[in-house]
Order: structure tokens, then C-alpha cells, then sequence
């Protein structure tokens, strides 16, 4: 009871502030969107140019047209470009390129994003990541703009977590031994405040815990991995392997060839993430989502392209994976809710929102316990008072007596 109780008092407003922020970046893109339609949606600026024709499926974006993509971006902010990191195609039919750069000005937040349309080729602006609000609560809920500490006190959190809703099923336990009713009882009056905390906190616990695991996972990974690794190997190429040949006079190939041998690598496949060689030894390395693949936003299927010949150099296939690869995998997907399509980050986002209910349940009960405590404690002290006082009166009457007995002999 007691370790429950001081978790929650002194830890308890990070909890909230963690499972509120994740509940908004359950649909990141769709807020984002929402407050930046004329960045981010391609159908919304100038519907009627001549230009436009129906717009491309997620499902197959047309990658044969970036490398136009990106000399358009490069025309149009030549700093940026000059590091740019990968490309990811549009999210949604009406969705733009967003070519992610690496910031050569000294920013905490790494990345400027630049949008293309895909249809007409026009870019549509540009960004820097942290500075705008969605990356601002990604920032929140994954350093609290703290930079490493934060990411620190994050992981950390996520450790009482755990322990918090362990010892919440501790104390919840014998009321289901006792009788069911009483442990899913929810009740109106001075009751409801204890009703909704142990109902709410054991219906969503089994949820929560896994968002806080895998949360402590995303931040610590090298704490967990070799406790998995005892186990089960994770396939990860040789880096011997991951390193482009230079052949004298031979240009590297394009943005667009790279693409083409990576789809032909997966055919059923989606390609979600096109990473550019950082230099000239380095690889192009292809993200693709398979058929079954739990992480739909980026796929966890991979392939490494020699930038000069177009070799093949490795594959990772999401088919083909070991009980460590699959651990990994669904990590992020858990966390986010993404591996169950809509329902699971809808339940990812009513499950962030249950803190918030907990803690303030929790704190009433604790307050009115305070309070009914400090009460007693007056009532008692008031006692005592009362009955010195009449300890007193009685000496003080005895005294009298005696004193009056005294002179009467």
C-alpha cells in the first residue's frame, strides 16, 4: 500500500504527462495534418491546376518520380538538400513527399523536413522537427525537452510504472477472492472515487503494463537485449557487408534505381522509407512492410543497395525472422497501438488517458484520508485537552477540600 500510495504522489503528474502525450501522438499525422493542410495534404492547394490528376494510392506511390522530387526540393532550399537523410512517400492518397534532411546548424532537433507534391512536383514548404507541435510532443513524451536526461527520467518513469500497477493488482487481489462483484464494483456516493480507480486501474492494467515495457524498452534496449539474446539471435548483416565498392568512374546510381531494386527485392511489399548514402562508402538502405508486418508506418523488412553497382548487399525479411527479431519487431507496435490497425490506437489512446482518471482518483482518496486523519487527530488532541482539563479541575477541587478540611481541624 504504501509503495502504491508514494508512487503515485510523487510520480504520478510524469504519468499523466506521459500517458496524455502519447495519447496525441497515437494520431500524429492525422493531428499534424489537420493543422497543416496546406503543407501536408497535396489535394487541398490548387485543386483546379491542370497539373493534378488523381492522386496516388499509399499502396503505390509512384517512386519512379523522385529523383524530380527531390531536385525540385533541392531547387528550392539548396542547404537543407545538401544532407538530406531519406525520403518517405505520401501517407494517405492526398499526402506529399516529406524528404527528412540532417540539420547542419548546430539544432538540438536534428531534422528539416521538406514537402513535395507528388502530383505537381511543387514544393510545399518547409520545416524544422521540434519546432512545431506535434515533434514538440513527441519531444515531451520522449525526453520532456530535457534531451538525454529526459529521455532518462522517462525510461525511468516507465519503471515505477510497472512497479505501480504490480502493486496495484497486489492490493486489488483479495477483493477477487473475496467475491468479483466486489472487485469490478462500481458504485455511487463517497465510494465511486475508490470504485473507478480499482475497476479502471485493473480493467486497463494488463494494457498498461505493456505500453510501460515496451516504453522502457524503446528507451533502455541495450539494458534488455542481452537478457533476450540468451535465447534467440537477432539477425543483423555483417558490417563488412554494408559498405558500397567504388569503382573508378562509375557515378552512383540514382535515388529512383534504388527504389526499383529494392521493390523488385519485395514485389508485394510497400516501400515505406528510402535512406540516402551519407557517404561515399555508406549504402542506400530501403524500409519496406510486407505482407503480416506489424509496423505499418515504416515496415520492418529491410534492404542495403551498393549506391554504385545496385548490388543487393543484404535483406532482412519480416518473413523470415528469429523469436529475437520478432520481439523487437513489435515493440514500437505495441506501444503505439499501430500492430491492430485503428482499434489498437484507439485503445492505445483511451489507455493514455487512464493515468490521468487514476491520479486524480487516487489523490481524492488520499486527500479525504489526510483530511479524515488530520480530523481525527483533532478530535483526539481536543480529548486529551478535555480531559486535562478535567484532571485539573478535579486536583484543583481535591485541593480545595483538603485545604478546607486542613483549617477546619
Amino acid at each position: 500500500m504504501t509503495i502504491h500510495l508514494w508512487l503515485g504522489l510523487s510520480l504520478g503528474a510524469l504519468f499523466v504527462l506521459t500517458g496524455l502525450s502519447g495519447s496525441l501522438l497515437v494520431f500524429d499525422h492525422a493531428i499534424d495534418e489537420r493543422l497543416h493542410p496546406n503543407l501536408l495534404l497535396a489535394a487541398r492547394r490548387e485543386a483546379n491546376d491542370p497539373r493534378r490528376q488523381v492522386p496516388q494510392t499509399p499502396i503505390s506511390p509512384d517512386w519512379s518520380r523522385i529523383d524530380a522530387v527531390l531536385a525540385a526540393a533541392a531547387l528550392a532550399y539548396p542547404d537543407p538538400l545538401a544532407a538530406k537523410s531519406f525520403i518517405e512517400p505520401p501517407r494517405t492518397p492526398d499526402g506529399v513527399w516529406t524528404i527528412w534532411c540532417r540539420n547542419n546548424y548546430g539544432e538540438a532537433t536534428g531534422y528539416t523536413q521538406v514537402y513535395v507534391d507528388p502530383t505537381t512536383i511543387d514544393v510545399t514548404g518547409c520545416r524544422t522537427w521540434g519546432e512545431y507541435f506535434v515533434s514538440w510532443i513527441y519531444r515531451l513524451h520522449d525526453e520532456l525537452l530535457l534531451g538525454e536526461f529526459g529521455r532518462t527520467v522517462v525510461g525511468l518513469t516507465g519503471l515505477a510504472l510497472i512497479v505501480s500497477i504490480a502493486t496495484g493488482i497486489v492490493l486489488w487481489w483479495p477483493l477477487w477472492k473475496h467475491s468479483w462483484r466486489a472487485a469490478f464494483a462500481l458504485r455511487g456516493g463517497r465510494r465511486f472515487h475508490y470504485d473507478l480507480h480499482k475497476t479502471l486501474g485493473i480493467v486497463s492494467g494488463v494494457i498498461l503494463l505493456v505500453i510501460a515495457c515496451t516504453g522502457v524498452y524503446l528507451v533502455f534496449p541495450g539494458w534488455v537485449k542481452p537478457a533476450v539474446q540468451l535465447f534467440s539471435a537477432e539477425t543483423v548483416p555483417a558490417a563488412a557487408k554494408l559498405q558500397s565498392t567504388r569503382q573508378a568512374g562509375q557515378a552512383p546510381i540514382s535515388a529512383a534505381d534504388a527504389a526499383e531494386i529494392a521493390r523488385g527485392v519485395f514485389p508485394e511489399g510497400v516501400l515505406k522509407r528510402l535512406q540516402f548514402p551519407p557517404d561515399p562508402d555508406a549504402t542506400y538502405v530501403a524500409r519496406i512492410r510486407g505482407a503480416g508486418d506489424v509496423r505499418h508506418s515504416s515496415g520492418n523488412s529491410r534492404v542495403w543497395i551498393d549506391q554504385y553497382s545496385g548490388e543487393v548487399l543484404a535483406v532482412r525479411d519480416w518473413n523470415r525472422r528469429t523469436a529475437a527479431d520478432t520481439f523487437y519487431a513489435w515493440q514500437f507496435p505495441l506501444h503505439n497501438g499501430e500492430a491492430f490497425g485503428l482499434v489498437g490506437r484507439w485503445v492505445v489512446f483511451f489507455t493514455g488517458l487512464v493515468p490521468a482518471v487514476l491520479y486524480v482518483t487516487g489523490f481524492v482518496l488520499w486527500w479525504r484520508k489526510r483530511q479524515s486523519r488530520q480530523r481525527q487527530s483533532r478530535q483526539r488532541q481536543s480529548r486529551q485537552r478535555q480531559s486535562r482539563q478535567r484532571q485539573l479541575r478535579q486536583r484543583q477541587l481535591r485541593q480545595r477540600h483538603h485545604g478546607g478540611a486542613s483549617r477546619g481541624v
